[in-house]
């Protein structure tokens, strides 16, 4: 752990290499289904029951908020409810749902201060078992290694809370 806090250190005091800022990129839901508008969590979150063999769409906007042209890579995760709270997998870990999701597009490249609008489309398979599946649709900013071993990554998502 000291040798990720002395790397991450030395990469801000340079200016050359300094990573994006950990805000540097936002994930948000553009709109809320019409059934789900008195649904608060539906604001921010993609909430859904949907029957097997259905296909919905949502679009998102990913901004960038930093100084600089953002590379982000936009790709659906593994989640879980662990002890009450709802917990994103490491890395790109995948389970059964993310399998169902297909962004628009694997990555965006966002010019300095502005922002891009993807679709993300879930399609249910129609032998999809019922119950409840846990996933994000993630916007990811990575570093480069600059030979530490070491890549500073940043990312924010969009918690997916659907039943079949």
């Amino acid at each position: 752990m000291a040798t990720s806090t002395a790397s991450a250190t030395s990469l801000v005091s340079d200016p050359v290499q300094r990573p994006n800022p950990p805000d540097a990129v936002g994930i948000r839901l553009v709109d809320v289904p019409a059934d789900l508008i008195k649904d608060p969590r539906a604001r921010q979150y993609i909430v859904d029951s949907l029957k097997p063999g259905v296909t919905v769409k949502r679009r998102i906007e990913v901004s960038n908020k930093s100084a600089d042209a953002l590379h982000v890579a936009v790709y659906p995760g593994a989640a879980d409810i662990r002890r009450g709270s709802f917990v994103g997998a490491a890395g790109n870990t995948g389970n059964e749902l993310t399998t169902w999701i297909k962004p628009g597009q694997l990555v965006l490249d966002i010019p300095a201060h502005s922002r891009a609008r993807d679709t993300v489309a879930i399609a249910i398979p129609k032998d999809a078992a019922p119950g409840e599946r846990y996933g994000v649709v993630w916007a990811q900013v990575s570093g480069r290694d600059l030979g530490s071993g070491i890549t500073l990554v940043s990312r924010t998502g969009i918690r997916l809370y659907l039943s079949a």
